[in-house]
């Protein structure tokens, strides 16, 4: 018989509210959050599920402006912990000049933090950027990014502002910036969680971790929140080696899945997604329903998941469980995106992609973005399930925080 997360979740924070907020202020107690991170999500209605998880969030310009409000003071309070004195902050951005979008999300990050009380500059890694330079965002506002200047340990604007806090919004794809490693200032998040280093499969050894003891507590089938995965490494898609593994990745987490539907009585074939283990931009990502689908692999699609950001090759991947979307906006298949600041949600927004179904990864060509309820702004709610909470942020943010938790934990395993 099957079972709709959200009700059962919901009905778990309105009985055990107190029991659920001190089970993660205890965890964060241990291991202190991240600044910022931003989770995808994926509800099937029987399941919901984090498929990735985001720690240089770049869409702050799609949430409400009550979730900005929340963010400020999750900001005050993130980094009072991390520089009790400190009132000047650097944020580092992506090198994007033409990427209007993601420069407003720049603006409105910076406006975020100001908010909080600090003064906030922003400050490039371009190599030959000599001065600085204004640039427009979506919205028409203008944004001015400065050259670094590097003086012993301490990194600062070419025109004598320093920081006492650096925050990265830059993924860090190529690797870490030369002017930025051992620097006295605390960066946040640490330079080692860029995706040069970070993996996917690492995140989701400590999500399962953390989902397995929130749901033994909350005596939660920890399926119910999570979606199983395999990895593999030494990957050459163009050369075809490897594959052999991805392969038989895609069975296995094919053949626990099916036991899992058996027990739900869902009646619809398992599917996975096998992405790239690192990086992000919605790139190297593909689907498969069986083993043979890897092996069977065109020329087109190997080309596709060979190469990702930065023209990085792509060697290393996990096997993901597929959770179709039940979730739709005017008719088109959506998927909730959570923003957390300091380990706590704040807001967010739904995904959607006009044309692509509930099995189709959203996070591609054509994907925009529409507010959703957060409690304080209501508007919309999901569709396909007449049992749904009526606002469900607050369970999308459960399982956001757990993300979080996780992310904070993978320095640390």
């Amino acid at each position: 018989m099957q079972t709709l997360i959200l009700p059962l979740l919901d009905d778990i924070l309105a009985s055990q509210a107190d029991k659920v907020t001190a089970w993660f202020d205890a965890r964060f107690a241990e291991t202190p959050a991240l600044p910022y991170a931003s989770v995808d999500l994926r509800h099937s209605g029987v399941k919901i599920a984090p498929v990735d998880t985001n720690l240089f969030s770049a869409g702050f310009n799609n949430i409400s402006r009550a979730a900005r409000g929340r963010a400020s003071e999750r900001f005050k309070t993130h980094l009072a912990r991390v520089s009790p004195d400190g009132r000047r902050l650097l944020i580092v951005p992506e090198n994007h000049t033409r990427n209007l979008h993601y420069l407003e999300n720049v603006r409105v990050l910076v406006g975020i933090i100001e908010q909080a009380g600090w003064e906030v500059r922003l400050g490039s890694l371009m190599y030959d950027l000599d001065e600085a330079m204004v640039l427009e965002t979506a919205t028409g506002a203008d944004i001015r990014v400065e050259p670094l200047r590097r003086e012993d340990g301490r990194i600062g604007t070419a025109d004598g502002f320093v920081p006492d806090v650096v925050l990265m919004n830059n993924d860090m794809t190529a690797g870490a910036p030369s002017i930025l490693v051992d620097l006295e200032q605390p960066v946040i998040p640490p330079l080692s969680l860029g995706w040069y280093r970070r993996r996917k499969s690492g995140h989701f050894s400590a999500y399962a971790q953390v989902a397995d003891a929130f749901a033994e507590e909350f005596d939660v089938d920890p399926w119910l929140i999570q979606a199983l995965w395999h990895q593999c490494g030494q990957i050459n898609f163009r050369e075809k080696a490897g594959l052999g593994c991805v392969a038989r990745g895609v069975d296995k987490v094919l053949h626990l899945t099916r036991e899992k539907y058996r027990q739900y009585g869902i009646e619809s074939d398992p599917y996975v997604f096998v992405k790239a283990d690192s990086g992000t931009y919605g790139m190297g990502v593909m689907t498969a329903r069986s083993g043979e689908d890897i092996l069977e692999m065109n020329k087109k699609t190997r080309h596709k998941m060979n190469v990702i950001k930065e023209g990085a090759l792509n060697t290393e991947v996990i096997v993901q469980e597929g959770v179709p979307t039940v979730d739709l906006i005017e008719g088109e298949s959506a998927e909730p995106v959570i923003y957390l600041v300091d380990g706590r949600a704040v807001g967010g927004f739904y995904r959607v992609n006009k044309g692509r179904g509930e099995y189709d990864s959203l996070n591609a060509m054509g994907a925009y973005f529409t507010q959703m309820c957060d409690e304080v702004e209501p508007r919309i709610e999901p569709a396909g399930n007449g049992g749904d909470a009526p606002c469900p942020f607050r369970v999308f943010g459960v399982l956001g925080s757990l993300a979080a938790l996780a992310a904070a934990r993978e320095q640390v395993i």
